[in-house]
């Protein structure tokens, strides 16, 4: 046989195999019955590729995490969740990539979060705090999805009891939790050896009334340290060790059903003459930023920096001292510290076709909750999590475990920014200009009410 004949049987070979292959175009694709729907799902080799935007804060860590899907590799909150998001996006076989929006400093998000509503680009899975929630919620811009994520799989009976309060808004589950995210004490243990504050086994004795927590910080400054080191005019933490003061001793600076403040109050009172006489006596700097407070505890200067679970493993790392953490001490009555969640959210789109995608996302995110917990510091917002063998035996979990218990939320209002907002102004103008403190609860309750009441 010639060339010439040779090249015509090959290409009818060709021709032949094409159309076995293509069937004439009269097969349909194979699909099964999704669970908890009645519509029909494409098997997953089936699924068209789909991609979903990511709105998130906790930094930028592109360059430390590309390509990476070992969350164990994981130093920081940014590197967990991005390494996570990387591992959905390398393993699930649905054809569903993750794309993060622009947006990574948490102090600006909400700003940049409200602007993609206005603007009707909204992401398909946002990150959320449970102080934050109801003011979407209750404008119907979240998807509830509680029915969905059974559907999918995801466990909710199993999420704690403040995260499940966290994810809902009357009584209707509108997240996924992420965690619980509380303040702690973190300590130099060696400072509080050479003053003489730890028991037996060495472990720091923290105080047990405003009295032993001034007689601490006086004996701490004697041998030339800072007893507390603690945020006290960027970010609002100031307003933090308020509340948590003030539930201590068992009040509350909002009411329970959010309709007005209580905020010059005998107890709101008390807690802020604790901060000024703290202040005023040196025991803690009412100027220190975030930054400055955390260096000087990490040099050495100070005995007890308050800063939140989200630390712990950098501070375990770092500190070149023994560092323990520790539960927040009860000065009053009631143990209590102040606590927030991170939480997963769907926001409603004009084009639902997306959802199935974004909720794949945020269950695969419910079930690793452990890798969080256990990358970040913060606890984890599912009983089985926390009673893991894994989770117990991270760094210094054992030591703050008590903090699960005592957490507690804010209150889940309407407003709650400008809130916090108006607190931590009035509140910083007593110990930063001077501004007398009974004026300053006055004017932050009846501006708070007046926020109440829009």
């Amino acid at each position: 046989m010639n060339n010439k004949h040779l090249w015509k049987v090959v290409l009818l070979m060709l021709l032949a195999l094409l159309l076995v292959a293509c069937g004439g175009g009269d097969e349909t694709p194979v699909v099964e019955e999704g669970p908890g729907t009645d519509e029909a799902v494409v098997e997953d080799d089936m699924a068209e590729p789909v991609t979903i935007s990511l709105a998130r804060f906790f930094g930028d860590c592109d360059d430390t995490t590309e390509g990476v899907i070992d969350v164990k590799q994981a130093t920081s909150e940014c590197e967990v969740v991005q390494i996570l998001t990387n591992k959905f996006n390398a393993e699930n076989e649905m054809g569903i990539t993750v794309e993060r929006l622009g947006g990574a400093e948490w102090g600006t998000y909400y700003d940049a979060l409200n602007a993609t509503f206005a603007g009707g680009d909204r992401p398909d899975v946002a990150v959320m705090h449970g102080s934050n929630l109801p003011d979407y919620a209750s404008r119907d811009l979240l998807l509830p999805i509680g029915d969905r994520l059974a559907a999918n799989g995801a466990d909710t009976g199993d999420w704690t009891a403040p995260a499940q309060g966290a994810v809902s808004y009357d009584s209707v589950i509108y997240g996924v939790p992420f965690d619980l995210h509380a303040n702690l004490f973190h300590v130099n243990v060696d400072i509080f050896k050479e003053a003489g504050l730890v028991d037996d086994a060495g472990k720091p004795i923290l105080p047990s009334s405003r009295a032993e927590f001034m007689e601490q910080a006086q004996a701490i400054q004697d041998l030339g340290y800072t007893y507390l080191a603690t945020d006290a005019s960027q970010f609002p933490i100031g307003v933090r060790i308020m509340f948590t003061l003030v539930w201590q001793q068992g009040s509350d600076l909002v009411s329970p059903d959010g309709a007005s403040a209580n905020v010059n109050s005998p107890e709101a009172q008390e807690a802020l003459d604790f901060m000024l006489e703290m202040f005023d006596k040196g025991y803690a700097d009412p100027n220190a930023n975030y930054d400055a407070s955390q260096a000087a505890f990490l040099n050495g200067e100070a005995a007890i920096l308050h800063n939140g679970t989200w630390a712990v493993d950098q501070y375990n790392r770092e500190a070149e001292f023994e560092y323990m953490v520790m539960d927040f001490p009860t000065l009053y009555n009631e143990p209590a510290t102040w606590a927030n969640s991170h939480m997963w959210t769907v926001p409603r789109q004009d084009d639902e076709s997306r959802y199935e995608a974004s909720l794949a996302f945020v269950t695969f995110l419910n079930n690793h909750v452990n890798d969080w917990s256990i990358g970040t510091g913060h606890l984890a917002p599912r009983t089985s999590v926390l009673s893991s063998s894994e989770y117990e035996a991270a760094p210094q979990r054992a030591n703050y475990a008590n903090t699960a218990n005592i957490s507690r939320l804010v209150p889940a209002i309407l407003n709650w920014q400008a809130t916090e907002d108006i607190l931590k102004e009035e509140l910083e103008s007593t110990w930063l200009t001077g501004k007398d403190p009974m004026q300053a609860l006055n004017d932050a309750n009846d501006r708070i009410n007046d926020e109440l009441s829009q």
